[in-house]
């Protein structure tokens, strides 16, 4: 057997059968070494340069989607503005093809769908919206909406209430100060007029110093009955903005529904000066100032005005009587069947008393008459509707003898 070679040159044991050593350079060993490590490189680094060149066409081609999406977006979103919903839903669903999980367009589609008609499907996309974020407080505020339009009032007001307490981007206090005001005209319009003033007098707590804010908040308080409250807020305007006609207007309809109607006329009056076409403001003083020149109640007031002030008012429950019976077909002169004519009988009585004016000292007497006046006012408006000008000063004043100011 043949005895086993070293290379003298790399030592390494020579195969048998070979003459020269195979894995030294000079007899072409090294020359395959050098081609596999060679070839090992050359694959390593194509398999880096694909990656790198798929990379780069992904994140190319996610720009692209991106840039797709934000078109369709930017199309839709001035056309939910202006209003057409239609165009929007179509612009936002394309948006969305490029650019599924983004929360906004999402949102966005769901109050495109809104505004067709297409509630459940909204409320499908907004309930998604609002499992991921239950703080979000746009998604909180269109789930409200959604409610209030199909009148649910308990839901509406959790939704609402959910969204002041939410996560809101830009200035939060202006914008959960807004959440509360549609809350409150929510409220209004669903005749809760206790909770919607309990809503808008946590406003009015946090107000700036702003006077369209104190305006704006105050004529909301007025309708829901918080007189004080909102008087507060228009004195506050008219300390920097005193000749403000809005803000005068407001006070002066707080003094008048509170009963104090010498001051109401005064604000009133003074809004008027500033802008006379403001006809409901007109109509306003006009009744107050009637209402002062007829009351015949008033402390100090001299007999001979008394009087006067009582056959005034007996001559304008007379004539609004006799308007409404003959309205209604009534003949006031046929034996009594009819609340009016039973009223016309007890007055056409009395008429000629107080044409003689025989009553004016008598104290029991002038409350007897203007009683009898309030009870016609009173069954005229059920027979033929609220009245205007003096008669609704006359029923006025009556209210005002039935009890204590709202």
């Amino acid at each position: 057997m043949e005895p086993e070679r070293l290379c003298p040159h790399c030592g390494r044991k020579i195969p048998w059968g070979q003459v020269t050593c195979p894995f030294c350079p000079g007899n072409g060993g090294h020359f395959w070494s050098l081609r596999r490590d060679t070839f090992l490189a050359v694959v390593i680094a194509s398999l880096i340069v694909l990656f790198i060149f798929t990379g780069f066409i992904v994140r190319r081609f996610h720009r692209v989607e991106r840039r797709l999406a934000e078109d369709w977006f930017s199309r839709g979103e001035p056309a939910l503005r202006a209003g057409d919903a239609r165009t929007a839903l179509v612009d936002f669903r394309n948006a969305l093809a490029y650019s599924r999980d983004n929360a906004f367009y999402q949102l966005r589609l769901a109050q495109a769908l809104a505004a067709t008609g297409r509630v459940e499907e909204a409320r499908t996309y907004l309930m998604s919206l609002r499992e991921r974020d239950s703080g979000n407080g746009p998604v909180n505020m269109e789930l409200a909406r959604l409610a209030a339009g199909e009148h649910d009032l308990p839901e509406a007001v959790q939704y609402y209430h959910d969204a002041v307490y939410s996560e809101w981007s830009g200035d939060p206090v202006v914008q959960r100060r807004a959440v509360r005001l549609e809350l409150a005209r929510f409220l209004l319009d669903s005749d809760q007029k206790d909770a919607a003033r309990a809503e808008l007098i946590a406003v009015a707590a946090n107000l700036p110093p702003d006077a369209g804010l104190q305006i704006q908040v105050g004529s909301l308080l007025t309708k829901a009955g918080g007189y004080d409250d909102a008087l507060r807020l228009f004195r506050d305007a008219l300390a920097t903005e005193p000749y403000s006609p809005p803000a005068l207007v407001g006070a002066g309809e707080c003094y008048f529904y509170t009963r104090q109607y010498s001051t109401a006329e005064a604000y009133l009056d003074r809004a008027l000066l500033q802008d006379p076409r403001l006809s409901q403001a007109a109509a306003m003083r006009d009744t107050a100032r009637a209402v002062l020149e007829l009351d015949p109640f008033v402390r100090r007031l001299g007999e001979q005005e008394r009087a006067k002030r009582e056959r005034r008012a007996f001559d304008l429950a007379m004539t609004r009587l006799e308007g409404c019976a003959a309205r209604r077909g009534i003949d006031l002169n046929a034996a009594p069947s009819d609340p009016l004519q039973t009223l016309y009988a007890r007055a056409t009585a009395l008429q000629p008393s107080i044409q003689q004016q025989v009553f004016s000292r008598d104290t029991e007497w002038v409350s007897n008459t203007m009683d009898l006046v309030f009870e016609i006012e009173k069954a005229a408006s059920r027979e033929c509707g609220e009245p205007k000008g003096p008669d609704l000063a006359l029923l006025l004043l009556e209210r005002a003898q039935e009890g204590p100011r709202p």
